[in-house]
C-alpha cells in the first residue's frame, strides 16, 4: 500500500474550493491568547519544580503571583514592592526555585533596590505548605552596584548542575563606556554561577563559588562563569541537553542568540553579533570569542530587541521539539531557530517582554497588549483531518466498497488516492506519529486491529487493541500531541485506551449500551475527555480529564446526530447536535453558555465538522451522500462553499475525526 498523487479526477472540487487554497505561511502552533490577563507588567512565567504544576508570574513592580494548574486566576505569592525600584529596565526581574524547593522551601529573586538601583540577589523561604512566600525571610546573597539605570539583565535560574546562574548586563548607558564586559574583575557584563547556602536560616557565607568556575584561584572574580555579554535579559536552559541559550540585546546593529558555556567570551563590546564594533579594534580576532548561533539586524528595521525564549521540549507536541522559540520586543514577532534556520512564525500585537516554561515543558508568551499585561499559551494545532499540515481541514472520503481514500489538500488542491483498508473498516484519521499531519488510518472491528499509514515517513503500522463490536474513539487523552488508540465497548460501557506517551493501558467504566462516544477536549486542558451522548434521553455525560469531575446535561433529541466541535474558538469543545428532520444545528457554546440555532443541511446529510478556513473555529459542514457534494459554512466570514467530492456510500473522513 502506498500513497500516490492524482490531480485530474474530481477537479471540480479544487475549483470550487479555490478560495480556501490560497498559499499562507502557517505556524505549527497557535496561541491561546489571554491565558492570563489583567496583570501589571509581567516579565516572567515559571514553575517551582515541585510536582504541583503551579504557574508563577513575576510582576516588575515587585509582586509574585501564583495560579493553580490549568487556572488563569492568580493570587499573590509574595509582595516586596516596598523594596523594589521599578520602571524602565528596573524592578523585580527574576525568580528561581531551588531544585529541592518541595522539601527546603527556598526560592531566589533578582531585583533592583529601592534606594540606589543596585542589583540584589536574595534568598527567601515559603511557608504554609509552600503556598506563600515570606517577605521577612530575606537573606541577601549578592549586591552589585549599577552605574546606570539600564542593562540590568535580570534572569536567574538553577542549572542542571544544581548551581544558581545569574545573567548580568554591562552596567548600562551605551557601548559599555566602562569596558566592564571584558573586565574579569567586574561582575557586570557576565554570567555568574554560585552555590547558595540552604542549610542554615542565617548562613555565613550566604553562598560559595563552584571550584570549576574559570577564575577560581586565579586573577578575576570567582563568581564569573562567562564574560562578554551586553544585556542578557532573557535566557534559559534546554531541559534535554542542558545548554544555556541566551538572547543578548544588541546596541544598534544586531540582535543575537548564543549558547553560553563555561569560560566562554561572548564578545561584547569588541563584537556586536559577528561584527567588530570598532570600539576595541586591536581585539577583533574572531577566534578569541564565541560567536552567536544566529543574529538578525535591528538597524533600519522595526525590530529593536531580542526577547530570548526556550527550546521547546513540551509533552503536548505544540511545536517541533528542539525548536528555539524567541521574539522581537518591538514588532511582537514570534520566531524560531530550527534546523539551522530562522523561521518567522507569528506576528502578534504584543510587546513581548519574556517567555515562560511550565513543569511539562509547555511554553508561554509574556507581555502586554494595549497597556494590559497578558500571558498567552503556546498550544498545538487540533485541526481535524489535516493531511497536508496547513492547520485547515481537508475534505476527504473513505470508500468502504473498495477500501480507497480520496483526500484533497486545502493547501494546493491536490488530490491523493490511497488504497488503505477493507470493506467494513471504520476510518480513523488521526495524528498518530506527532508530525502535525493526520495519518490515514482504519479500525477493523472483525479483528480489533488498528492499521495506519504514518504521514511522517509513509511507513505502515498496526496495533491489535479492541474487539469486534467496539467503537473506535481515538484522540489525544494523555496530552502528548499524538492520538491514543481508544475504543468504547457498548456491551459493557467500558473505555479502553492505549496511551502513546508511555504505552500504558487504562480502563474506565463510563457509559451504557446504546450510548454514542463523543470524546473531545471540553475542559480546555489539551487532553481529550471521556464523553458519551445518550440518545434515549438526549443527555451528554462527560468525565473531565483536568480533575476527574463528572458532568451531565440534556441537549438534543433521540433522532439527532451528536457532532461536537469548537465553534466559538475558546479551545473547548461545544456540545452540538444536527437534527436531520429539519436540517438544523443546535450548538451550546462553552464560552458563554449561549445556544445557537442554524439551519444548514437536509435530511440524510452526514455532519463533517472541521476547521476548513483556518480561523481556529470549527465550521458547519455536511456531506450529502445522495449527490456526493460537500457543503461548508465558513465561520470566518459566513461564506458558503460547495464541492463535488465523493459518491453515495462514501464516508466523510472529518465526521470520524473530531477535534
Amino acid at each position: 500500500m502506498r500513497r500516490f498523487r492524482h490531480c485530474v479526477c474530481l477537479a471540480a472540487a479544487a475549483f470550487v474550493f479555490a478560495g480556501m487554497i490560497n498559499a499562507q505561511s502557517t505556524p505549527p502552533f497557535r496561541l491561546q491568547q489571554n491565558f492570563m490577563t489583567g496583570l501589571s507588567s509581567p516579565i516572567l512565567v515559571t514553575h517551582a519544580k515541585d510536582g504541583t504544576r503551579r504557574l508563577f508570574v513575576v510582576e516588575q513592580g515587585g509582586i509574585i503571583k501564583v495560579a493553580a494548574p490549568g487556572s488563569s486566576t492568580t493570587s499573590n505569592f509574595m509582595n516586596i514592592t516596598t523594596r523594589v525600584l521599578s520602571g524602565g529596565e528596573r524592578g523585580l526581574l527574576g525568580l528561581a526555585f531551588h531544585p529541592q524547593f518541595a522539601t527546603n522551601s527556598y526560592f531566589f529573586v533578582n531585583y533592583t533596590r529601592q534606594t540606589d538601583g543596585a542589583t540584589v540577589i536574595s534568598r527567601f523561604k515559603a511557608t504554609n505548605g509552600n503556598t506563600v512566600g515570606d517577605p521577612n525571610s530575606e537573606v541577601p546573597l549578592l549586591t552589585i552596584p549599577q552605574p546606570f539605570s539600564n542593562h540590568n539583565g535580570g534572569m536567574i535560574e538553577f542549572g542542571p548542575d544544581g548551581h544558581l546562574y545569574i545573567g548580568m548586563g554591562d552596567g548600562g548607558s551605551a557601548n559599555d563606556p566602562g569596558a566592564r564586559s571584558q573586565n574579569i574583575n567586574e561582575l557586570l557584563g557576565k554570567y555568574l554561577r554560585i552555590t547558595p547556602n540552604v542549610t542554615d536560616e542565617n548562613p555565613s557565607p550566604a553562598y560559595t563559588n563552584p571550584p570549576t568556575n574559570p577564575y577560581v584561584g586565579v586573577a578575576g572574580a570567582d563568581e564569573i562563569y562567562a564574560i562578554g555579554v551586553r544585556n542578557p535579559w532573557r535566557w534559559s536552559f534546554d531541559r534535554q541537553t542542558g545548554q544555556l541559550w541566551m538572547g543578548d540585546v544588541g546596541q544598534g546593529q544586531w540582535e543575537e542568540a548564543a549558547i553560553v558555556t563555561l569560560g566562554s567570551n561572548q564578545g561584547w563590546r569588541v563584537y556586536e553579533g559577528t561584527q567588530c564594533t570598532g570600539l576595541d579594534n586591536p581585539l577583533c580576532i574572531p577566534g578569541n570569542f564565541t560567536m552567536p548561533v544566529f543574529q538578525y539586524a535591528n538597524a533600519g528595521s522595526p525590530r529593536c530587541a531580542i526577547t530570548g525564549g526556550y527550546v521547546y521540549r513540551g509533552v503536548q507536541n505544540a511545536m517541533p521539539r528542539g525548536a528555539y522559540l524567541y521574539a522581537d520586543y518591538c514588532t511582537g514577532e514570534l520566531l524560531s531557530w530550527f534546523n539551522n534556520q530562522q523561521n518567522p512564525l507569528l506576528d502578534t500585537n504584543r510587546l513581548v517582554t519574556s517567555f515562560g516554561e511550565d513543569e511539562d515543558g509547555e511554553l508561554y508568551v509574556v507581555g502586554s497588549a494595549s497597556g494590559v499585561g497578558v500571558v498567552d499559551k503556546v498550544i498545538g494545532s487540533k485541526t481535524s483531518a489535516d493531511f497536508d499540515g496547513d492547520l485547515r481541514t481537508d475534505i476527504g472520503v473513505f470508500r468502504p466498497s473498495t477500501g480507497v481514500w480520496y483526500t484533497q489538500s486545502s493547501r494546493n488542491g491536490a488530490v491523493d488516492i490511497i488504497q488503505f483498508g477493507l470493506p467494513g473498516d471504520i476510518p480513523t484519521a488521526k495524528d498518530y506519529d506527532g508530525d502535525f499531519e493526520a495519518d490515514i488510518g482504519v479500525f477493523r472491528p472483525s479483528t480489533g486491529t488498528w492499521y495506519f499509514l504514518r504521514s511522517s515517513d509513509s511507513t505502515f503500522g498496526a496495533v491489535q487493541f479492541g474487539s469486534n463490536g467496539d467503537i473506535p474513539a481515538a484522540g489525544d487523552y494523555d496530552g502528548d500531541g499524538r492520538s491514543d488508540f481508544t475504543v468504547y465497548r457498548p456491551s459493557t460501557g467500558v473505555w479502553y485506551s492505549l496511551r502513546s506517551r508511555d504505552v500504558s493501558v487504562s480502563f474506565v467504566l463510563f457509559g451504557l449500551d446504546g450510548d454514542i462516544p463523543t470524546p473531545g477536549d471540553y475542559d480546555g486542558d489539551g487532553r481529550f475527555d471521556i464523553a458519551v451522548w445518550r440518545p434515549s434521553d438526549g443527555v451528554w455525560y462527560r468525565l473531565n480529564s483536568t480533575n476527574g469531575s463528572f458532568f451531565a446535561e440534556r441537549f438534543g433529541l433521540s433522532s439527532d446526530i451528536p457532532t461536537q466541535g469548537d465553534f466559538d474558538g475558546d479551545l473547548k469543545n461545544d456540545i452540538a447536535v444536527f437534527r436531520p428532520s429539519n436540517g438544523v444545528w443546535y450548538i451550546k457554546q462553552s464560552s458563554t453558555g449561549g445556544i445557537q440555532y442554524i439551519t444548514w443541511g437536509l435530511n440524510g446529510d452526514i455532519p463533517a465538522v472541521g476547521d476548513y478556513d483556518g480561523d481556529f473555529r470549527d465550521d458547519l459542514a455536511v456531506f450529502r451522500p445522495s449527490t456526493g457534494v460537500w457543503y461548508v459554512r465558513q465561520s470566518s466570514n459566513g461564506a458558503l462553499l460547495a464541492a463535488q467530492f465523493g459518491l453515495d456510500g462514501d464516508l466523510p473522513v472529518p465526521s470520524y475525526d473530531k477535534p
